[in-house]
């Protein structure tokens, strides 16, 4: 069996971010590692990142959908002019009571693309990009 699981890369406001997806989405974060708890002959791996920032974070949403990141502060600045905004989260909801909810909390600070309305393919559909810059889709 294949999982995919969308791995997002912060730029040293990863913690937020995921205490933030946990109020949207619910579950449970997993794991919150810190660059200070990375062994000590694996240090030079991660140089000049501050210890306090997020090495890993796993949230599990669900049995299905697992949410992970860091604060990959040298990855995000090697991808600068990348194709890294080639890419939306897409989420789908049985309910439209929560695909509203979904919509307007990860709106908040952030900006709405397409609002969430009915369209010719879907029940209700929109866009947005949340304040931490990650796209998402939403649809019911």
């Amino acid at each position: 069996m294949i999982t995919l699981n969308p791995y997002l890369v912060f730029k040293g406001n990863c913690e937020d971010a995921f205490n933030f997806y946990k109020e949207v989405f619910g579950g449970d974060i997993l794991y919150m590692g810190r660059y200070n708890d990375v062994p000590e002959e694996s240090r030079h791996f991660f140089k000049g990142i501050p210890g306090e920032k997020i090495m890993h974070a796993t949230l599990k949403i669900n049995a299905e959908v697992t949410l992970m990141g860091n604060d990959g502060l040298e990855t995000n600045e090697q991808s600068k002019g990348a194709v890294a905004d080639n890419f939306y989260l897409y989420i789908r909801t049985e309910d439209l009571e929560d695909a509203y909810r979904i919509f307007n909390e990860l709106s908040a600070e952030g900006k709405i693309t397409m609002p969430i309305a009915p369209t010719f393919w879907s029940t209700h559909y929109g866009m947005v990009v949340d304040k931490f810059g990650i796209h998402w889709k939403i649809t019911t």
